[in-house]
């Protein structure tokens, strides 16, 4: 029995030798032109998934198969389930691509898919005339070996950090010109090129210089600066934005929050107005780390002037936030006067009147700005404890000031976390759909503050329309009058200090289409969710 369990072994070997990563087959489709994609990757077949499969990538397939083009695109397992692994998910080629390999796609074997999502394809029953062997793909090595031997080289290339020589390479010009993004290089007349760079950049420019041969590049967190810095220096626009599109995944790695503070800088110096945004985006959603991290206490104070202004700041709480910068204050980086200033935007009304009591005891802060914080905290009790239609009679309330509007606060007193391991089974892109009935309910208990009222604002829509009637129970639906336009409280009086209805929040997509602001009551709140 044992030659043929040898044999069987053999046939199984055989049947991968000599293939390549990336060589492509069709499988149960009954005839030539057709059937399931099946693409080889580290010895072994798999399949594709069909999301955002169309016919450019199909006809990537049947031409590399040798067909002139594909018919059709075909998803669901069109031809049956295949086996194994589902090596390639979210393909998109340009139609010029050797294999699907080289399209755009999440990667090697990053996929949740399921096989009944394979893909298919039809080919034309018209084979090519001409048949191409293409070993393009050996190429990029083959460029990059040119450049690590620094050898039959026509040009010269100098580092200098600070008017000072640190390293030396050697270039051929004919390789070079072949590469616009090179052009920074060979287009300075004579042999000579000399390249200015930041003393921390030194390091990467060797890989900065091989990429214009091998058009290949590796970035890590510790590197994406660099490179970012260089191709925008020397004009590789390619290299440039896809640094650009790393940081948004790259920033969350460094949870001593440096990187994405030096990131900032970076985007003030350079005048990169996207990558400011995108880093000021990131420590907004963080910034509950961010004031735990080493790199609190020396976060520069124009960071902060424009990160506490912000309504979608992600903290437990407002008294939380002032304690942060209480912190933050015993550095001498800051002045008298900026510091009141961060004072100013902390939302004073979204504190309890207990915790505003406590204030003159807690903080470092209160005495050295005593007028300041008296002032804060008249404002919030007024807030607490007169009605609003006094308020706006006398002092000219206006509830669209930020520091009426909360923040996104975490702590129990504000929020309950509602989770669901579902999603992540769930297809990656979404289409919003307005529905009549619910798909998931969730429900949650939080303890509510002691606040001024409950505004409930449906966010999708139009700015000239005003809020619909949002689903209370019946004991909640009391007098009305005196609420802002689009804006439904909850009542000022609650029996026996505790409400025994319930509220109810609906949302249409994963998204809460509801903003949802702090009541004048101190009530356990049932919120319901639909996603």
């Amino acid at each position: 029995m044992a030659p043929p369990r040898l044999f069987w072994v053999w046939l199984l070997v055989a049947g991968t030798q000599g293939m390549n990563d990336g060589d492509m087959r069709l499988a149960d489709g009954g005839a030539t032109n057709q059937g399931r994609v099946e693409i080889f990757y580290r010895g072994q077949w798999g399949t594709v998934c069909d999301n955002l499969w169309d016919l450019t990538d199909a006809s990537v397939v049947c031409r590399a198969l040798g067909f002139e083009n594909a018919t059709q695109a075909l998803g669901r397992a069109a031809f049956g389930q295949g086996s194994g692994p589902i090596m390639l998910d979210e393909v998109q080629c340009m139609g010029t691509e050797a294999s699907l390999a080289d399209c755009k796609s999440l990667g090697w074997l990053k996929s949740n898919c399921r096989h009944e999502r394979d893909a298919g394809v039809v080919c034309t029953n018209e084979t090519r005339s001409t048949h191409t062997l293409d070993l393009s793909r050996e190429l990029s090595e083959v460029l990059g070996q040119i450049f690590d031997s620094q050898q039959g080289c026509d040009l010269s290339i100098s580092v200098s950090v600070q008017g000072e020589d640190a390293l030396g390479f050697c270039g051929h010009t004919i390789i070079l010109t072949a590469n616009l993004e090179a052009q920074a290089l060979w287009k300075e007349p004579g042999s000579n090129v000399t390249m200015s760079v930041d003393a921390e950049c030194v390091p990467m420019v060797r890989d900065f210089l091989r990429y214009f041969y091998s058009r290949r590049i590796d970035i890590a967190l510790s590197s994406v600066k660099c490179f970012h810095k260089l191709a925008s220096a020397y004009g590789a626009k390619q290299l440039q934005g896809y640094c650009a599109s790393l940081f948004a995944i790259l920033l969350p790695q460094d949870p001593s929050f440096q990187t994405p503070l030096d990131l900032y800088a970076y985007a003030l110096a350079t005048g990169d107005t996207l990558l400011e945004k995108l880093c000021l985006q990131f420590l907004a959603w963080n910034f509950e780390a961010l004031t735990q991290a080493e790199a609190w206490p020396s976060v520069p104070t124009d960071v902060l002037q424009l990160l506490l202004p912000r309504s979608d700041l992600v903290v437990p709480s407002e008294l939380a936030l002032l304690k942060a910068v209480d912190t933050w204050s015993w550095g001498e980086h800051a002045s008298h006067e900026e510091v009141e200033g961060l004072v100013e935007k902390v939302r004073f009304p979204m504190m309890l009147p207990e915790e505003l009591f406590e204030l003159q005891f807690n903080l470092t802060l209160y005495w050295s700005h005593k007028a300041l914080f008296q002032r804060k905290t008249l404002q919030a009790l007024e807030f607490h404890t007169v009605p609003f239609q006094l308020l706006a009679r006398y002092k000219g309330l206006n509830l669209t000031e930020d520091a009426y509007k909360p923040r996104i606060y975490t702590s129990p007193t504000w929020s309950a976390s509602v989770t669901d391991s579902s999603w992540s089974a769930r297809k990656s892109q979404l289409v919003y759909q307005s529905r009549q009935g619910p798909l998931v309910k969730y429900s949650n208990y939080f303890q509510a503050p002691l606040l001024g009222f409950l505004l409930l604002c449906n966010n999708h829509q139009q700015p000239s329309t005003r809020c619909p009637p949002t689903p209370l129970s019946s004991q909640l639906q009391e007098d009305f009058h005196s609420c802002p336009p689009g804006v439904l409280p909850l009542p000022h009086q609650v029996p026996g200090g505790k409400h025994q209805g319930a509220l109810e929040v609906a949302l249409g997509s994963p998204h809460s289409p509801w903003s949802v602001c702090p009541c004048h009551w101190s009530e356990v709140i049932k919120m319901t969710l639909w996603f």
